[in-house]
């Protein structure tokens, strides 16, 4: 007799766990989207990797609490605070270096919907979180069409204008060339030529973790 209790009771403990089972999946309902992107940041993820080819990995729809973090020291509240007010948010798009996958830049693209009060707002706040934590922001206007060549450049070629050039090191340049490192960071140097201003067609070197590190070496033509 008391085996049929036990069943019993084995039978309704089940029988409760698989109704509030059902309650679950009853109360949630989930849909898969049918895509990452949108059609315009699609376009321009392609655009965005052809730029980035040979320099960059290009990511999407990252976290911007995976890229950037609030200080340390600044008390558990304020960090928590600061921590909220970036964890529902994401960059478009993440650079990362090829061969250790660090963070070179995030990169908005803006199309009519950040003409809006709030999303400029958090615009506004996004561009001084990055220039806080030293983390470039790129911004590209959506657009029906794009220059691959002047994408690439905004994101990979130092400044032509000598006032936005950093300042050199006090390296004598015939080391630099023959240990073709960066001396602030240790990257490789690579050759680049100048498109644009009074320098255009002149050879230099520069660093090539641009633009984590603006090193310029002075021109080796």
């Amino acid at each position: 007799m008391e085996w049929l209790i036990l069943l019993a009771l084995l039978a309704l403990v089940v029988l409760v766990i698989l109704t509030k089972q059902r309650g679950l999946t009853d109360e949630f309902s989930y849909e898969k989207n049918e895509s990452l992107f949108s059609p315009a940041e699609r376009s321009f993820f392609g655009v965005l990797s052809q730029a980035a080819e040979g320099q960059a990995v290009v990511f999407g729809k990252v976290r911007v609490a995976d890229i950037i973090c609030p200080s340390k020291g600044m008390g558990r509240s304020n960090w928590q605070k600061a921590f909220n007010r970036i964890s529902s948010k994401h960059f478009d798009y993440v650079i990362c270096s090829p061969e250790t996958l660090s963070v070179l830049a995030a990169i908005e693209l803006d199309d009519k919907s950040h003409s809006k009060g709030k999303r400029q707002d958090r615009d506004r706040f996004l561009e001084s979180a990055c220039s806080a934590a030293g983390l470039p922001l790129h911004r590209f206007k959506a657009a029906a069409t794009y220059n691959i060549s002047q994408v690439r450049g905004a994101l990979f070629d130092p400044p032509d204008d000598a006032s936005e050039e950093p300042s050199l090191p006090e390296t004598p340049q015939a080391e630099v060339e023959e240990r073709q490192v960066c001396p602030k960071c240790s990257a490789p140097l690579i050759k680049k030529v100048a498109r644009k201003g009074e320098h255009e067609g002149a050879e230099f070197l520069a660093c090539s973790a641009f633009p984590k590190c603006r090193y310029i070496a002075k021109s080796i033509a």
